[in-house]
């Protein structure tokens, strides 16, 4: 049976790279909310969202660990936040070193995960969610898509595509 153009490799790579890219600004947007050099402190953006991962502990080390380290250096903390999503993003966005990138996503949203689980309103299933979307990209890297890591000659493990996904 012949399978339709509109459902060649050439569409299902456009789709994947339009996934990356969506996620990536996704990324890229979380600075909108807690945008440097202030962060939105002393009370909105980071050191609001701190003090109620404080408040209401999944774990609570993991609250003391806040409390007692990140706030008294929420500077420090805001700028490791700030640089971390945007490479994340970046590296998403551009698709350049997308397995070490989309990596370094999910590990972050597990983080944001073990952080704002218990917070009222906040739901567990999108972070979830992010972890998952973030891991195919681990899996996949830039097989079948438009990137700088498909580049000729890249052969480096944390871009270079997967062999004959796509």
């Amino acid at each position: 049976m012949k399978t339709s153009k509109f459902w060649s490799k050439d569409f299902a790579g456009a789709l994947v790279t339009g996934m990356r890219v969506l996620l990536g600004i996704f990324w890229l947007l979380q600075l909108t909310w807690k945008p440097p050099p202030s962060f939105g402190c002393p009370d909105a953006g980071l050191c609001l969202w701190l003090n109620m991962e404080v408040q209401y502990p999944v774990i609570q080390l993991y609250a003391d660990f806040v409390r007692q380290i990140v706030q008294p250096n929420v500077y420090l903390f805001g700028w490791i936040t700030t640089i971390t999503e945007v490479l994340i993003g970046l590296s998403l966005v551009l698709g350049l070193f997308t397995r070490f990138g989309a990596l370094v996503g999910a590990a972050w949203t597990v983080n944001l995960l073990i952080g704002l689980a218990g917070v009222p309103h906040e739901q567990g299933w999108y972070y979830g969610f992010l972890i998952m979307l973030n891991l195919i990209f681990v899996a996949l890297g830039a097989s079948g898509q438009l990137s700088v890591d498909r580049a000729k000659g890249w052969k480096n493990w944390f871009g270079r595509a997967a062999p004959a996904l796509m």
